[in-house]
């Protein structure tokens, strides 16, 4: 059996888009700052779970998540 290797491709960011390097200790400032601005309201947290796919449009648990 054969098997085609291929080379690793580095990911590049899609056209237009920019990527910020940053240190351990700025991305978890970042996440912790993205953490409160999703927590400031019960609709910001709502489109969070939303765009997550962990709700529904509806506010209701996504399929994957009912019980």
């Amino acid at each position: 059996m054969l098997t085609m290797n291929k080379p690793n491709k580095v990911a590049t960011p899609p056209r237009g888009k920019s990527v910020v390097v940053m240190t351990p200790d700025e991305r978890i400032a970042d996440m912790q700052a993205f953490g409160r601005e999703i927590r400031e309201s019960k609709k910001t947290a709502q489109e969070f779970l939303v765009r997550a796919g962990i709700l529904d449009k509806k506010g209701e648990l996504a399929k994957p998540y009912r019980g």
